[in-house]
């Protein structure tokens, strides 16, 4: 099989290749290791596969044992660690006669796979560059290749940068498969006062009550809304059916009597419930407009917006200047 001889052939590299920095024994050890880890790859397992390619690249590392090792990632799901996987036994092979073909293979895999993986190019300003360090999923990366673009799996990932003296910079992104993102890093001075961005909530957004008040009134403006229309079309129902005598009653034909009568007193119920729900919808939306005002600003705006109530009904009070 294919595999088998670059499996051997490996191992062959190994045994020609002597690296003076290792002894014969881990070697021989990690062409053993090898083999074993083709075997373990021939049968999908995978996390022991990569485990051990991983331990022999520890020994010596070839175009072949990045190649295994970047299939095993594939096969795992791990499509971007798999590319600079791939990326790697491509420069590896790129000076090696004898892995032309590892290097063929592995510039079609990665260009099978290139289209599906998620890139990320982090910006650190030159005059904080040196001294800073970028984590993103909790990982150190090298600035020179984020800068350039970083290859991430599609999905949620967390960038974080700390620099001597500058509070950290914290963000996420949410990455689509062939997505392209750039993420600048803005580190403040620890003493410097925060941009209006990262101010605390209650100091520069609307409190949440406001919103539920909003959403209170216009749930009783709707209702009142339908019941006043109900009310509207029972009494079309009394008009078309009953006549109005000289002394004011309704005279209904016997044969429409039970229609009539549930129109009247559905009517009866509908237009009160209406005015109510009206009323309640003035008296929310007051609320909602008095802690939209009321909530701290940076504005000079000295208008003041208050609910109130009278005898004949609810209202909003406007006070100060527009």
């Amino acid at each position: 099989m294919r595999w088998t001889a670059l499996a051997l052939a490996l191992a062959a590299a190994l045994h020609a290749v002597p690296c003076r920095a290792q002894s014969d024994d881990a070697l021989a050890g990690a062409r053993q290791l090898f083999v074993e880890a083709v075997g373990d790859e021939d049968a999908k397992r995978y996390e022991t596969a990569l485990d051990k390619f991983r331990r022999v690249a520890a020994v010596k590392e070839t175009a072949n044992v990045r190649y295994r090792i970047a299939s095993c990632l594939e096969a795992l799901g791990r499509r971007a660690e798999a590319l600079a996987s791939y990326d790697a036994a491509v420069r590896l092979g790129a000076q090696d006669p004898s892995a032309a073909d590892v290097v063929q293979a592995s510039r079609a895999r990665a260009a099978q796979i290139d289209p599906t993986v998620a890139r990320l190019s982090v910006v650190v300003p030159p005059e904080v560059r040196p001294s800073t360090e970028v984590r993103v999923d909790d990982a150190p990366i090298d600035l020179d290749s984020a800068s350039a673009s970083l290859p991430l799996d599609p999905g949620h990932h967390t960038i974080r940068a700390t620099a001597p003296g500058c509070v950290p910079f914290d963000t996420a992104v949410t990455l689509s498969a062939g997505g392209r993102v750039s993420i600048t890093v803005t580190l403040q001075p620890a003493g410097a006062a925060p941009p209006p961005s990262a101010l605390p909530p209650a100091a520069s957004t609307t409190p949440v009550g406001a919103w539920v008040a909003i959403g209170v009134g216009g749930a009783l403006a709707i209702g009142s809304v339908v019941s006043l229309v109900l009310r509207a079309s029972n009494m079309s129902t009394l008009n078309r059916d009953c006549a109005t005598t000289s002394s004011g009653s309704l005279a209904c034909p016997s044969a429409t009597m039970d229609e009539v009568n549930s129109a009247h007193d559905a009517a009866k119920i509908e237009g009160p419930l209406g005015i109510g729900l009206a009323a309640g919808a003035v008296v929310a939306f007051g609320i909602g407009a008095w802690l939209f005002a009321s909530s701290p600003s940076t504005g000079a705006s000295a208008l003041v917006v208050m609910p109130a109530w009278t005898p004949e009904g609810g209202g909003v009070v406007l006070r100060g200047a527009l």
